[in-house]
């Protein structure tokens, strides 16, 4: 059983808990995710089967986007709407959808952002949280991010919802706080969900119980992904003498002129093997063995 599947997270779950479930239903130890949701934000959620599992480096570097909830004229401690409200404002400066469009278009590109207190990230070999929890103020190093587009939707009141589509890592809870602070005004995140993670769509994506339902069913290839349908590859085939070589890591000769692509599949004995890599010489090796 191998494969990559686009699991629909509800909120209330973490990327673990899913991971668990997913293990149950399959009655199969080797899952794993690529690229972690929190517990309070729904939607796309990319799970790995099998020899998918060695793919999860792979899919947490692709772009990510998101449908995202910003609530002007509160800043909360954990930036987003379950966190402790530390500073309000009464009256919301009037805006129109002009001025917050000209204001996402200077949140577009690479740039660096400063993670939130509240966040998994490490400083000195610990997570910021621990020090946030323990009232330790510490100074956050920005991260490079790119946010490749940023869309108004909809604008109504004290609430802008907006299309992001992004590098991995960077942080919604964030982006909202500093378009707020832009904005002249204070906001944090609200509703956050996850449409697209290396271009696994969320209209595609299927629910635990319909996972559970096409398993009990014999109907798991309506959902279990090959790998290569989702990190399409240039495919390379090679004589069966040369499996007992390639699986060791030894270089073969092989006319690299024909490989358009630095990384490509290597079949041999009509099955995958590995991801490739050209050498000097007219030679190539396996990068990632795949069995």
């Amino acid at each position: 059983m191998n494969g990559i599947l686009n699991i629909l997270k509800p909120t209330g779950m973490t990327s673990h808990d899913v991971v668990s479930k997913v293990r149950k239903i399959l009655n199969t130890k080797k899952v794993g995710h690529a690229g972690t949701l929190d517990p309070n934000v729904a939607g796309v959620l990319v799970i790995c089967v099998g020899k998918g599992t060695k793919f999860s480096d792979i899919l947490i570097n692709g772009d990510k986007e998101y449908v995202c909830e910003l609530k002007l004229g509160q800043k909360t401690d954990t930036q987003d709407s379950y966190g402790k409200i530390i500073e309000e404002i009464k009256e919301i400066p009037d805006l129109t959808e002009e001025q917050i469009i000209n204001v996402l278009k200077q949140f577009e590109g690479e740039h660096l952002q400063v993670p939130p207190a509240y966040s998994a990230v490490k400083l000195n070999g610990k997570k910021l949280y621990e020090y946030a929890r323990e009232n330790i103020i510490v100074e956050k190093p920005g991260k490079p991010v790119n946010i490749k587009e940023l869309q108004l939707i909809k604008f109504e009141q004290n609430r802008i919802l907006m299309k992001i589509k992004c590098s991995k890592g960077t942080y919604m809870r964030t982006l909202c706080n500093d378009i707020g602070d832009k904005l002249k005004t204070l906001g944090h995140m609200g509703i956050l969900i996850r449409t697209d993670a290396k271009g696994l769509k969320i209209e595609n994506s299927v629910t635990l119980d319909e996972l559970k339902f096409l398993n009990d069913n014999n109907r798991l290839n309506e959902c279990l992904l090959p790998v290569t349908k989702v990190v399409p590859m240039e495919e390379v085939f090679v004589d069966d003498s040369f499996f007992d070589k390639l699986i060791v890591g030894n270089e073969i000769h092989y006319d690299t002129e024909k490989i358009t692509n630095d990384e490509f599949y290597i079949y041999c004995k009509n099955e995958l093997i590995g991801i490739g890599q050209k050498k000097e010489n007219n030679k190539i090796k396996i990068s990632k063995l795949l069995m």
